[in-house]
Parts: C-alpha cells; sequence; structure tokens
C-alpha cells in the first residue's frame, strides 16, 4: 500500500512565555511516520504523551504557542508529494476537508450552539464548493446523512438537543461532508457511553469501507485499538516507540511501554489485578536524560539512562529499544 501521508523528524514545541521566562514543551520531538492508504491507523499512549499535537501538526495546524521547529508533513496529492507545512496558507486551507478533515475531542466545539445544524452544514458547503445553488448543497447534505444511515431531519435540531453520541455522529458526517482522503479523529469516543461507542466506532469503520480513505484515530483505549485499527503507532513523551501491525503489537509487544499497556486491558474470566507501568510520564518540558521511559522501565540499564534509542525495523515492526531483540524483552 502507498502511503497517504509521511511524516519526517517532526519537531513541534509548545513555546510559553512564563514569570520565570520561556518554557518549551517537546510536544512532538522527532515524530516520523509513515501512514498507509485504504486503513485505519490507531495511536495509542497515556495522555500527555503528545497525540493530540501530532495531529494537529498532520493537520498543518500550528497555531501559537504550537510552533514548528524542523521536519516535514508530506501529503500525496494526485501522484505526488506536497510539503503541507510548507505550503502557502491559501493552498493548505483548500486542501482541508477535501484532502484532510479533523474530528476534535467533543462535538460541542464543532458546532454553534444557538445556530441550528442546517446552518452549519450549509456554512461548511458554501465556503468549499463553488458553483452550486444552494438547494442542491443542502441536497448533498440531506443525501450525505442518509448514507451514514442518519436522518436528513436532524438538520433542523440545535446541537443541544442531540444526546452527545448522536452529536458526535453528526460531527463525523460534517468532516466527512466533502469524501476527504485522511480524517484525523481525535479521542472520537471520549465521554461516551460504551453503546454510543459502538456505534460511533461503527460509522467510522463504515466510511473508511465505502470511501476507502484513512482515517488516524487516536485513542488511549487499548481495546479500541484492537477492535478498529489494523496499524498503530505507541506514543510516549513526544515520540514514537514502536509501530506496526496492529495484530503483530498485540500478539508480540517489543517495547516494555507497549507490553504495559498491553498487560492493563481486563481479560474475561482473569480477574487477578491488572499490572500497569509504575511511576507517572515524564513532563515534556523536563525530559529526564536517554530514553524517555527509563525511570519507568525495570529493565531499563546503563545505556538506557544516556542515549535516545531510535526507532528501528525488527521484522514486521519497528521498536525504540536498546532491549529490541525479542528474546531479551520481557513477554505480555
Amino acid at each position: 500500500m502507498l502511503p497517504v501521508i509521511r511524516a519526517e523528524d517532526l519537531q513541534a514545541f509548545y513555546v510559553l512565555e512564563t514569570l520565570r521566562g520561556k518554557k518549551v514543551v517537546r510536544a512532538v520531538n522527532g515524530v516520523s511516520l509513515v501512514i498507509p492508504e485504504n486503513t485505519v491507523y490507531g495511536l495509542a499512549g497515556e495522555s500527555g504523551c503528545g497525540k493530540t499535537t501530532l495531529l494537529k501538526v498532520l493537520l498543518g495546524n500550528l497555531e501559537p504557542p504550537l510552533r514548528h521547529f524542523g521536519g516535514r508533513v508530506l501529503y500525496r496529492v494526485d501522484g505526488e508529494y506536497l510539503d503541507a507545512l510548507a505550503l502557502p496558507e491559501g493552498k493548505r486551507q483548500k486542501l482541508r476537508w477535501t484532502y484532510i478533515s479533523y474530528i476534535p475531542q467533543g462535538s460541542m466545539s464543532v458546532f454553534n450552539p444557538v445556530a441550528k445544524l442546517r446552518t452549519t452544514f450549509m456554512d461548511f458547503l458554501e465556503s468549499h464548493v463553488s458553483g452550486k445553488m444552494r438547494q442542491e448543497l443542502l441536497r448533498h447534505a440531506e443525501e450525505h446523512l442518509e448514507r451514514l444511515g442518519l436522518s436528513p431531519k436532524i438538520l433542523e435540531a440545535y446541537p443541544h438537543q442531540l444526546s452527545g453520541g448522536m452529536r458526535q455522529r453528526v460531527a463525523i458526517a460534517l468532516a466527512t461532508l466533502l469524501n476527504p482522503r485522511v480524517i484525523l479523529a481525535d479521542e472520537p469516543t471520549t465521554a461516551l457511553d460504551v453503546v454510543a461507542q459502538r456505534a460511533v466506532l461503527q460509522l467510522l469503520s463504515d466510511i473508511q469501507r465505502k470511501l476507502r480513505n484513512t482515517i488516524v484515530l487516536v485513542t488511549h483505549d487499548m481495546g479500541i485499538h484492537a477492535t478498529v485499527t489494523t496499524r498503530m503507532a505507541i506514543m510516549y513523551a513526544g515520540r514514537i516507540v514502536e509501530e506496526g501491525w496492529t495484530q503483530d503489537i498485540f500478539t508480540t509487544p517489543l517495547h516494555p511501554y507497549t507490553q504495559y499497556l498491553i498487560r492493563s486491558l481486563p481479560r474475561i474470566g482473569d480477574k487477578r489485578l491488572r499490572e500497569s507501568a509504575p511511576g507517572s510520564p515524564p513532563s515534556l518540558a523536563q525530559l529526564p536524560p536517554g530514553c524517555p521511559f527509563h525511570p519507568r522501565c525495570p529493565l531499563a540499564f546503563e545505556r538506557c539512562r544516556e542515549e535516545v534509542p531510535e526507532l528501528e525495523e525488527v521484522g514486521e515492526q519497528k521498536v525504540a529499544c536498546f532491549l529490541r531483540r525479542a528474546s531479551h524483552v520481557v513477554t505480555s
């Protein structure tokens, strides 16, 4: 499969002005990714590891205090790769929603609370589609909702009149209105009950299957990754520490941090206490020397405390760990 997005050594930091001077939060700290077309690609990791910031950089949305310090984001458009971060703002804006779209955390942040959903959909279409009458655009929105199994009558509702799960499904419908090649979904099931979560995930899966596009799904829920994604990356302290096919990562996790994430999952019939990684993630403003996971890793040795491991191929997977040989890594 050809890559639809390639990230090369991305560095994007929050530069904050404080009373004690500048504070630099290294949220995306040397990330390289190859995201294939026609797949659901997962990003996993604890809260605060940089997943949401990485999505913003992939979208090309770097608003202060977030600043780009290095690396490239390449989109494959019409057979050639464009550096999204180097494009003029006008051209980058044209690619948004037609080539790449974004589903943020919390559906209420998408909609105007005092406007009907019809207004939001029409404003969106009128700003991105030219040469069509208003009635044609409305019909397009209604047909799109019907294709996704949603009633066009929803357009006459205000956001607060819908349940959280339904609002999230409508937000997904809005993000896919122009059939984008890539959809960035940031924790789309946050704060939803399990029934609503299932409906949202099913809708995303149906969209990916029908449009044959790529969905980059961010969630810290490893159970969702195991169910929905086909390929995934594990992120820790602003870096990718493991990447590969989802089945391989769950079957043979190579990085100690990945192993802890998988061991923390509940299993039917197993009543033992689940084991999680000891300690807590480091501050992205004060990263430890060497491997950022070494203060929590029971397998760390001297080299881990001094050097940062590079992401290297091990069979079908990639891992950033000096204990990358399977015989030297604690099994799950």
